[in-house]
């Protein structure tokens, strides 16, 4: 749950700095503060079990972090809304990774606890692998989105000289 609040703080806050509204910006920040208390509630149970019981807890927080999935993404054409929203720099693979999995991940000392044997070890071992392969996922985000936005830019030049010249043609 640590992770899907901050999620969804992050998102509500991204939402009402992007919308450009001001009570809807101010609303989105009561909210994504509500969201950030169910967070720290969440985010300090979790480091309880890690200091009690680290393996098991370890084994929960693996299984979280590789089936992660955002709020809504059961809602019909969720990826066709969620690309939309990452281009709009609400909610994207590097957010994700920077502002939500890494600093919870350093908040607990994942990878600097050495109080993980066995299976919690190995897990603990996968979640660096993970943390690369977001880490890719970013990079490929990044490059389609810039590509996607250079391609938007291209139509939108095109309709603007389109327009020009119907304009330019009907004064003449």
């Amino acid at each position: 749950m640590t992770f899907q609040e901050l999620a969804t703080r992050v998102s509500h806050r991204n939402t009402g700095k992007a919308c450009e509204e001001t009570v809807a910006d101010q609303l989105l920040g009561r909210i994504s503060a509500d969201e950030n208390l169910h967070m720290i509630f969440y985010r300090d149970i979790s480091a309880a079990g890690l200091d009690l019981v680290p393996n098991q807890a370890m084994k929960s927080l693996h299984r979280v972090l590789r089936n992660f999935k955002m709020p809504g993404y059961t809602v019909p054409e969720f990826r066709r809304k969620a690309v939309i929203i990452a281009v709009g720099g609400v909610y994207d693979p590097r957010i994700h990774l920077d502002d939500v999995v890494m600093p919870v991940l350093k908040k607990w000392r994942i990878f600097e606890r050495e109080d993980f044997t066995g299976e919690g070890a190995r897990l603990r071992d996968d979640l660096g692998l993970l943390v690369q392969e977001l880490e890719e996922t970013c990079v490929k985000f990044e490059v389609a989105k810039e590509r996607r936005l250079e391609r938007e830019r291209k139509i939108a030049e095109k309709k603007a000289m389109k327009n020009l010249l119907v304009s330019t043609s009907a004064a003449g």
